[in-house]
């Protein structure tokens, strides 16, 4: 190839290499459309908790968890555990902000008293489980800032690494985490694995999204999902027992003076 003909080239490879590079989504971009694909108005799912130690000890529990998403397209959470007898009707209630610096708030039936949670104190473990409190809310976007780190496949399926890092000094300090890993599949724009990264750059756990499901459109979940402690040898695992969508699930359930009743 003589030089005028590479000279020619030139423009051609400029002009595709920005195709390409204009065809690539960003990481926010990916994270916002799996926001979009994966949201229901309404969701209430009931869970089978298996919660294992390091020693292979064993705990059984089982909680119900309601989604709304407001129209404010901000989400409210309700977890509330109905077994064993010790615990039940303790529960969890979270409002989402814009910003990220969620409300939430904890009621245990023995003290028969609503706790709101610190900011700081949603890095602690939700009871007894292997989840943070920080961990059991939807995706927030406003609290983090989101970079691309390559492709990997992941049982089978071509799947996009995007970091996620606290987005302010503030988030920073009132996380757990210094950064997370997260895996998300580019056919459905789901995300199947996550790492937790603690404050000091360690890996300290990774959850595993599996028996995956199509239930409706392109709306995906996962019907196992296993949160593994890599530091402590624990894991907790969610499974699915049940599982409603759209059933016109009142704002008024999403409250402090819900969240504080107890059942039968």
């Amino acid at each position: 190839m003589n030089r005028l003909t590479t000279l020619a080239l030139v423009p051609l490879v400029a002009v595709l290499a920005g195709e390409a590079s204009a065809q690539a989504p960003t990481a926010l971009a990916i994270m916002q459309k799996n926001r979009e694909l994966h949201q229901a108005r309404d969701e209430e799912e009931t869970l089978a908790v298996k919660i294992m130690d390091k020693s292979g000890g064993v705990k059984q529990r089982r909680l119900v968890r309601q989604t709304l998403t407001a129209p404010s397209g901000l989400f409210k959470v309700l977890v509330r555990f109905t077994a064993p007898r010790d615990i039940a009707n303790t529960g969890l209630l979270i409002w989402e902000a814009r910003d990220g610096d969620d409300d939430e708030w904890l009621y245990l039936p023995g003290m028969k008293k609503v706790k709101r949670i610190a900011a700081s104190g949603k890095k602690n473990r939700f009871m007894g489980t292997d989840f943070a409190y920080e961990d059991l809310r939807p995706e927030p976007l406003g609290a983090h800032r989101y970079e691309s780190a390559g492709s990997e496949v992941v049982e089978g399926q071509d799947c996009w690494i995007i970091e996620a890092f606290p987005a302010t000094e503030r988030q920073a300090a009132d996380s757990g985490y210094s950064k997370r890993r997260l895996w998300v599949r580019k056919d459905t724009t789901q995300i199947v694995k996550r790492e937790f990264y603690d404050t000091r750059g360690r890996l300290e756990k990774v959850q595993t999204d599996r028996r995956l499901v199509n239930v409706r459109g392109a709306l995906w979940r996962a019907d196992e999902i296993e949160m593994h402690d890599v530091q402590t040898n624990g894991r907790t695992v969610l499974t699915l027992e049940k599982r409603a969508l759209d059933t016109g699930l009142k704002d008024s359930l999403f409250t402090e003076t819900e969240l504080a009743r107890e059942g039968p």
